[in-house]
Order: C-alpha cells, then sequence, then structure tokens
C-alpha cells in the first residue's frame, strides 16, 4: 500500500477524526458484540457436540436444525450399557484393532466379578463391528467425534465412562419396552437335569449355582400298574 492511500482524502473521509475513529469503532463494536454472544468457544470445556451448540453448528453447516453438524449414522465413541452387559466378549473377539479389552466393574458376585469392554481410542478404528457382534445391543455407537486430551492414558474410556456417555445419550423420559416375561424366565426341568454343570460353566455372568438338593423319590418299579 502506497503513502497516498492511507491519506484522509484517498480514503473518503474529509476529516481526519473519522479516519481514525470508524476503525476504533468497528473493532469496539465487535469487542461488545463477543461479550453477550462469543464467537468462539472455551475449547476443550465447551464442545461443538454438546446440545446447545448443536443448533448453531447444524445452521453453520446448512442441516435442518435439530439433526446436528454430522450425520445421524456416523460412528463416533462408543456408549455402553452396564446393566444390560452379559461379558460374552464378543466385542473383543471381533474387534480388528485388539483395542477392547474386558476388565472388571465394581458390584456384584465377588467370586465371578461382571466384566466389561474398556476401549483404547488411541487404537480404535470406529468400524463398527464390536457393535454389530454386541448381541445385546448394549454397546452402540454415538455421534461424538471430538477425543482431544493431554495424557495419552485419557484415550482409554473406562466401562464407567462408556456408561457416562449412554447415559448422556439417552433423553430425559426415555421409554421403555418391557418383554414378555416368559423370554426372560429360565425353567428348570429338575426331573430332567443330570447335574453337568455346563449351564454354570458356560454362563458368560456366572449368575448360575449348583446346589446339592435331595433326589425326588420314584415309585418302585410297577407301583399303579393295572393288572
Amino acid at each position: 500500500m502506497t503513502e497516498e492511500a492511507l491519506t484522509p482524502e484517498t480514503s473518503g473521509h474529509d476529516n481526519p477524526i473519522l479516519w481514525v475513529a470508524r476503525p476504533m469503532a468497528t473493532a469496539a463494536r465487535q469487542f461488545l458484540k463477543s461479550l453477550v454472544r462469543p464467537s468462539t468457544i472455551v475449547y476443550p470445556f465447551e464442545r461443538l457436540e454438546d446440545p446447545k451448540f448443536r443448533e448453531e453448528v447444524a445452521v453453520a453447516a446448512g442441516k435442518p436444525i435439530g439433526v446436528g453438524a454430522v450425520w445421524d449414522n456416523y460412528r463416533g465413541v462408543h456408549a455402553l450399557n452396564i446393566a444390560t452387559c452379559i461379558s460374552c466378549n464378543l466385542c473383543s473377539f471381533s474387534c480388528p484393532d485388539l483395542c477392547i479389552e474386558m476388565v472388571s466393574v465394581p458390584g456384584g458376585n465377588p467370586k465371578h466379578p461382571k466384566k466389561c469392554p474398556e476401549i483404547d481410542y488411541g487404537k480404535c478404528s470406529y468400524c463398527g463391528f464390536c457393535s454389530d457382534a454386541c448381541p445385546e445391543g448394549c454397546l452402540t455407537m454415538t455421534t461424538r467425534y471430538e477425543l482431544s486430551v493431554t495424557k495419552r492414558s485419557e484415550m482409554v474410556y473406562s466401562p464407567q465412562k462408556l456408561f457416562e456417555v449412554f447415559q448422556r445419550k439417552l433423553p430425559m423420559n426415555p421409554i421403555r419396552l418391557e418383554r414378555p416375561a416368559n423370554e426372560d424366565t429360565i425353567l428348570l426341568d429338575a426331573p430332567l437335569c443330570i447335574g453337568c454343570n455346563a449351564c454354570a460353566r458356560d454362563c458368560p455372568t456366572q449368575c448360575i449355582t449348583m446346589l446339592d438338593v435331595p433326589k425326588p423319590e420314584t415309585p418302585p418299579r410297577g407301583e399303579g400298574a393295572s393288572t
């Protein structure tokens, strides 16, 4: 820029004071506006994925309000419902990146502690194989994509942390559908049980215990037969 372009005459302002004051007024106006509605967020304490920012991000992305800045089928951070996890270990078996490890969670039977997946996002490729393999649907993937941390260890999400993601994912008043009782009840035909212990050995949650019970009395052979 030449020296002639900096003069009041070439700038279009006859008054030299306005030549200086107008840019300063513009800067002051933007400063006051940012106090009411900041142009940036306090990252990482505030994230664009939070609900209060979703509407603004949707408008900026040209998508309908309420949809968000990412697609609904986006594969992001996992959500885990510990209550319905049966510790079958299928998520760990199906992981091609070997980033899922089954770890014990508090509560339950101390002799047979319940184990749930722990995910290392430093290795995860977000393929979704683990959620597809989950027979109970307790391990799902959310649209949360941002994982900025300051330590390598913070990339490992424990079952409790995955459960926190699951709690934030649920609506305030979720609709719960109760399944028929006959689908959740295990019926035992005692006379046919041979005590092989296969059910207790193969149960992923170790909720079956074998007990000694009196042998049912059987009538003598031929008793009650018609003559």
